[in-house]
């Protein structure tokens, strides 16, 4: 089947770097810099179930303390690289001109990835009620993500580009790159 070639994930991987840029190129930019550090924790309870939960704080491109949050998810994997999940996200956004803001946030994703000798590409759609900078409106986000695996090296650079798609305009609201490393303690962690 050539969805699961090579050939067909670089085709969708292409078509998609294709989606992002010509959304990118609509739009005025904004650079915002931001610092994130995220702990996850996760645990398989049955086999193909897989629950996590993730405290992550926010940093301003001023180094301050921006954004609390807590997200929990649930993943159940159907087929092998195919993963369907649901999430919730609780977010605390101090501010000092005005009260503190608490919102909520669901999302329902499905995800795809492969691994092809040491790469591991992979695809998300993703429904959310709103985004972090915007809390009304309801979005999909498609990413995609590749993680290397180098040979001898607990740790994997990341790399991914996101859009995400406002759904009540019918268009690319923003587009979200990353760059980062996975580091794998053990086995299991």
């Amino acid at each position: 089947m050539q969805g699961n070639s090579p050939i067909g994930i670089r085709k969708a991987l292409f078509l998609l770097g294709i989606l992002f840029a010509t959304g990118a190129y609509a739009q005025t930019v904004t650079n915002d810099f931001q610092t994130r550090y995220e702990l996850a924790l996760s645990l398989e309870p049955l086999e193909k179930l897989k629950l996590s939960l993730s405290p992550e704080i926010r940093l301003d491109e001023s180094f301050e303390l921006c954004r609390y949050m807590l997200e929990s998810k649930a993943s159940y994997e159907p087929l092998k690289g195919l993963s369907l999940g649901a999430g919730y996200r609780f977010v605390i956004n101090p501010r000092t001109d005005k009260a503190t803001e608490y919102l909520h946030r669901f999302s329902f994703y499905s995800s795809y990835k492969k691994k092809i000798v040491r790469f591991e590409p992979s695809l998300r759609i993703k429904y959310n009620n709103y985004t972090e900078d915007m809390s009304l409106g309801e979005f999909l986000r498609y990413r995609a993500k590749v993680k290397y695996n180098i040979k001898g090296i607990k740790l994997t650079p990341v790399l991914s580009a996101e859009a995400f798609h406002m759904l009540s305009a019918g268009q690319i609201y923003k587009m979200r790159y990353g760059i980062g490393a996975a580091y794998k303690f053990n086995k299991h962690s």
